[in-house]
């Protein structure tokens, strides 16, 4: 038997260290049970009918690399401990083009007319997401999922992160393209080929503006063909930009072609000038028509001088009693 050296007594454990050791027995019985209960029961989720989730493995002794794909409107789906959900849309999104910036464009987009004329483009690439293919989605999470975009006015974000996330992806990707696009086939007609009244600009007089503008011009026709030919080069390019067939069935919607401020003024002044000059045109071309009625109607009153002095009756003011032009002729009513 152990004697204690200060007495032959054990010393009694303090109450506090008894509930140091309570407390650090329940701190382990929380890892071991608790954590991994609470990270199954969040090892599963589902796709809503607007998006497609790609899920990256994220255990402590799992890699990183894709686990699964799970597409809209799927049941609840088991995922693993710690994975990484990336949520990206499935419905149809749109990235909107405007000439001066504001919050519902995506990009600002100014270029130049066949005939110089820098001009503000306003419309809408309409496309969908080709989530139906798990390859592709597999390798454009690998290839744009897994870094951030700049978004105005916030901190980077991710592609998958919502729609600013999203919309800051499309900016930063296709910016650029949807640029060049639409520079080049802008730039293939004129001014006057997109807005009729451009023509008036560049002449000096009104007179010659109006006889310059074509009556057999078709500014909507124009339009549809300059959406054929964005159409047709943004599916070309879109595919070889990204390197990935994401974006599918890509379609762009020309709205409006806004002219620059100094030639809208010199549009609204010679429109202004060409109403004065149509004004009097109108006034000097009534003023002709009734020369030749008067001149009609006296060479008949020359004929028949009794005619005359009937028109004269007719015009008489009604309560009039009596009417005496001279010359000894009076007519007295009753």
């Amino acid at each position: 038997m152990s004697v204690h050296p200060l007495g032959g007594r054990k010393l009694p454990r303090s109450r506090g260290f008894r509930l140091l050791v309570g407390l650090g027995i329940t701190v382990v019985v929380v890892l071991v049970a608790v954590v991994p209960a609470l990270a199954f029961l969040t090892g599963f989720t589902k796709a809503d009918g607007g998006h497609v989730v790609v899920v990256r493995n994220g255990g402590p002794f799992d890699d990183n690399s894709i686990r699964q794909v799970i597409e809209p409107n799927s049941s609840l789906t088991s995922t693993g401990l710690f994975s990484s959900e990336h949520p990206y849309p499935s419905t149809q999104r749109n990235f909107k083009v405007s000439g001066a910036k504001n919050a519902d464009s995506n990009e600002v987009i100014n270029v130049p007319t066949k005939d110089g004329v820098l001009v503000g483009v306003e419309g809408t690439f309409y496309f969908d997401v080709n989530f139906g293919d798990e390859k592709v989605m597999r390798a454009f999470d690998d290839k744009y999922g897994t870094r951030t975009y700049p978004a105005p006015g916030a901190t980077a974000t991710y592609a998958w992160d919502g729609d600013a996330g999203w919309s800051a992806f499309l900016e930063f990707t296709l910016g650029n393209l949807v640029q060049n696009v639409l520079r080049q086939e802008i730039g293939n007609v004129e001014c006057a080929d997109l807005v009729a009244s451009c023509s008036l600009a560049a002449n000096s007089s009104a007179q010659a503006a109006a006889a310059h503008i074509d009556p057999n011009a078709n500014g909507n026709r124009t339009i549809s063909q300059v959406q054929q030919a964005v159409n047709d080069a943004f599916t070309q390019d879109v595919d070889s930009v990204l390197g990935v067939p994401i974006l599918i069935h890509p379609r762009f919607v020309l709205s409006k072609v806004d002219l620059p401020q100094n030639v809208q003024e010199a549009i609204n002044k010679a429109q202004a000038a060409f109403a004065g000059v149509t004004e009097s045109q109108a006034a000097l071309q009534r003023a002709q028509i009734d020369a030749k009625a008067n001149a009609a109607r006296q060479s008949g009153y020359n004929s028949c001088p009794t005619c005359a002095q009937i028109d004269i009756l007719k015009s008489l003011p009604s309560g009039l009693t009596t009417y005496a032009p001279g010359q000894g002729f009076a007519v007295t009513g009753r």
